[in-house]
């Protein structure tokens, strides 16, 4: 299990705000602690960022912390994020295991800028079918699917009815998986405390793309701490990693 986090924020416009990949390293099997592995990775030459949840190896012997690394830099001439989930989708299917698809979820948020600076998020998985009561997939598949859903969707639930429109304010649209009661319970509650906190005048307020990293990276851990303390099973747990996208930077 694991905690994969996107959150998309605007500031008045699509194209001005930031993105945050987040997630924790643990990789857990059979309940127990196998070991730490990286689970975001850049995407430089496109700016964005991709993260993997469920299942952590493509076979016996390689993890997609590994994987995912070579293929993004096999695929350096890919024009767009859509391009790039595509190809991911379809070397996927050609790699993964068939039998280790019906016995986990495979998942993985690409997510991003394109070339217009507006925010993309796309979904490579095995499953539609998500147990919100229960936090789980359903319908496991040995095929995995693709598709673009904060432009298609999200946006609309924010208010940009197009995407050039002005929708004055901060709004943010957040995409999770993994074990997302960790998100709903803990993750969200901390963020009325973290901005009275920042209000006193004995603190200072992130304003850096470093600087929001940590706060994230200081949320997780605060997680993290909570399994390590309480679970049974630890199924999230410290290091994490973080980082941030902003529009037209890379």
């Amino acid at each position: 299990m694991t905690l994969l986090i996107n959150e998309i924020h605007t500031f008045d416009s699509l194209r001005d705000g930031f993105i945050l990949h987040v997630a924790d390293r643990r990789i857990t099997e059979n309940g127990k602690f196998h070991s730490n592995r990286r689970k975001v990775f850049r995407i430089p030459y496109l700016n964005t960022g991709v993260g993997y949840f469920g299942l952590a190896q493509i076979n016996d012997k390689e993890y997609f912390s590994d994987w995912l690394p070579n293929f993004i830099n096999k695929n350096s001439d890919a024009q767009t994020i859509g391009q790039f989930a595509e190809r991911l989708c379809d070397a996927l299917n050609r790699t993964v295991e068939k039998f280790r698809l019906l016995k986990m979820v495979s998942g993985l948020h690409i997510c991003g800028y394109n070339a217009d600076h507006h925010p993309e998020f796309w979904i490579v998985r095995n499953s539609k079918v998500f147990d919100e009561v229960k936090g789980v997939y359903r319908d496991l598949k040995q095929e995995y699917y693709y598709q673009e859903e904060f432009l298609s969707q999200g946006a609309k639930k924010l208010g940009f009815t197009t995407i050039n429109e002005k929708v004055p304010g901060h709004r943010y649209m957040y995409y999770v998986n993994g074990d997302v009661r960790a998100f709903h319970h803990i993750w969200r509650q901390l963020d009325d405390p973290i901005d009275r906190m920042f209000a006193g005048e004995n603190f200072k307020s992130p304003k850096t793309k470093a600087e929001f990293e940590e706060v994230a990276k200081w949320k997780l851990k605060v997680i993290a701490s909570f399994y390590n303390q309480f679970a049974r099973q630890k199924i999230i747990g410290q290091p994490v990693n973080a980082f941030i996208l902003q529009p037209g930077k890379q």
